[in-house]
C-alpha cells in the first residue's frame, strides 16, 4: 500500500539507516502514529532524551516506497 504524499513529506531525516521523522510531543507522536497506522504502514520507534533538546520520538518508516 502507497504511502499518502501528506504523510510522506514528513519523513526528511534519517536515523539507524531508515527514512525517519522527529517528533518533540507525546501527543503529536501518538497522532502521527495513528495516522500511519490507518494508512496500513510498516514502522518503528525510538525514544531519545538529550539534555538540551529533551525528550524526542523519532518514527522510522521499515518499508520502502
Amino acid at each position: 500500500m502507497p504511502l499518502p504524499s501528506h504523510l510522506e513529506s514528513r519523513f526528511t531525516t534519517s536515523y539507524d539507516g531508515f527514512r525517519s521523522v522527529v517528533l518533540n510531543s507525546s501527543v503529536e507522536y501518538h497522532n502521527f502514529t495513528t495516522m500511519l497506522k490507518d494508512a496500513g504502514v510498516s514502522f518503528r520507534t525510538k525514544i531519545t532524551k538529550h539534555k538540551k533538546r529533551g525528550r524526542e520520538f523519532v518514527v522510522m518508516l521499515v518499508q520502502e516506497i
